[in-house]
C-alpha cells in the first residue's frame, strides 16, 4: 500500500512501497509501458545538451514549476531568475550562470515567458501553456502506465487539467526533492547511465526490443544495433559503445555480438528505478487530490473500485 508521504518525513525510504511494487504481478507491464512511453517522448537538443544532460533539463523545469507554483498568491508567480539560480545550486543542479543561459534558451523555445511584476529587478517568469502541456503528456502516460500496479493513478491523467489538484502536485513533488529526495536513490548504479545522454533511452530501448513472450527487464538476450541507438537518439556510435562499456563494467548487462543480455544486477537496478519512480509520483498525487475538491477525490476512489 502507498503511503501519504508522511513516512518520508520521519526517515522511511519507502522500502516496503517498493518492495510491494516489485511484487505485483502486473509490475512488469508497467515498467514496459512506462519505458516505452519515455522512449516515444524523448526528443534530444544538441544546444540544450551542451549546456546540460537530458536528464538534468528535466529536473531543471520541475524545479521551475516548483517555485512557480509555491507561491501562496494565485495570481503571482514564484518564479523568478534569482530564485531559481539561488535553488538551483542549492540542489546542485547547475551553477547560477549556466541556469540563466538555460533559462534564457527555454523563454527563446517559448516554455518561458517574462511575468508582470511591480519589483523590476525580481524578473519573474511564467511557464507557458506549452510546458505545461508538455509535462501533463509526460506525468500522464507515467501514471496510465503505473495504474496497471497502482489502480488509483488511474483518475490523475484527468485531475492533472484541474488546477486545484496540479498545484499541490507540483509543490508536493518539489518539495520532496528539494528536501533531499531522489529517484535514483533506489537504484544508485543507473547514476553513472542517467548522467549521460540519452543513458536511459538506451537502456529502455534494449530492455523493449524484447520477445512478446518474455518478461520486463527481458531475461533473454535482445538484438542490439549500435547504428540504430545512435540515430535514433542523435548521438554519435562512439557515445553508445561508452554507455555500454559502463553498462558492462557495473555488471548491468553483457555483451555478446549483437545481442545484449541483462544480467540480474541490471534487471533488478531498473526495477528499483521503476518501483521508487511509481510511489514517487503515486504519492504526490494522492496528497494533491485530498488537497484538492472532493471531485477529485472521489473519481481516485472510485477508479480503485473499478479496477
Amino acid at each position: 500500500m502507498l503511503r501519504d508521504g508522511s513516512d518520508a518525513r520521519h526517515g522511511n525510504d519507502g522500502t516496503e512501497a517498493i518492495a510491494g511494487l516489485r511484487d505485483h504481478p502486473s509490475f512488469p507491464q508497467a515498467m514496459r509501458a512506462a519505458a516505452q512511453c519515455a522512449v516515444e517522448l524523448y526528443r534530444s537538443d544538441r544546444l540544450l545538451n551542451a549546456l546540460m544532460n537530458d536528464r538534468a533539463r528535466a529536473l531543471f523545469t520541475h524545479v521551475a514549476l516548483y517555485l512557480h507554483y509555491g507561491h501562496d498568491d494565485p495570481d503571482q508567480s514564484g518564479l523568478s531568475v534569482g530564485a531559481m539560480k539561488q535553488l538551483c545550486v542549492r540542489v546542485g543542479l547547475c551553477s547560477r550562470g549556466r541556469c540563466e543561459a538555460m533559462l534564457a534558451l527555454m523563454r527563446a523555445s517559448g516554455l518561458f515567458a517574462a511575468a508582470p511584476s511591480l519589483d523590476k529587478r525580481q524578473r519573474l517568469l511564467v511557464p507557458t501553456e506549452k510546458l505545461l502541456e508538455l509535462h501533463r503528456i509526460r506525468w500522464s502516460v507515467h501514471f496510465t502506465a503505473m495504474s496497471a500496479a497502482i489502480p488509483q493513478a488511474a483518475a490523475y491523467p484527468v485531475a492533472l487539467h484541474d488546477p486545484l489538484f496540479i498545484k499541490p502536485f507540483v509543490r508536493e513533488l518539489g518539495r520532496r526533492f528539494v528536501g533531499g529526495m531522489r529517484v535514483l536513490d533506489a537504484a544508485p548504479d543507473l547514476e553513472q547511465i542517467a548522467e549521460r545522454n540519452a543513458g536511459m533511452m538506451i537502456l529502455y530501448s534494449l530492455a523493449l526490443a524484447s520477445r512478446d513472450d518474455d518478461t520486463f527487464p527481458p531475461l533473454r538476450p535482445v538484438p542490439l544495433s549500435i547504428n540504430a541507438l545512435a540515430t535514433r537518439f542523435s548521438v554519435s556510435r562512439k557515445h553508445v559503445l561508452m554507455l555500454l562499456r559502463d553498462a558492462e563494467a557495473l555488471q548491468l548487462l553483457m555483451r555478446d555480438g549483437n545481442a545484449i543480455t541483462f544480467l540480474p544486477r541490471g534487471r533488478e537496478v531498473l526495477e528499483m528505478m521503476f518501483a521508487n519512480l511509481f510511489r514517487y509520483m503515486a504519492e504526490c498525487a494522492e496528497i494533491a487530490s485530498r488537497a484538492s475538491t472532493p471531485a477529485a477525490a472521489n473519481a481516485s476512489a472510485a477508479a480503485v473500485a473499478v479496477n
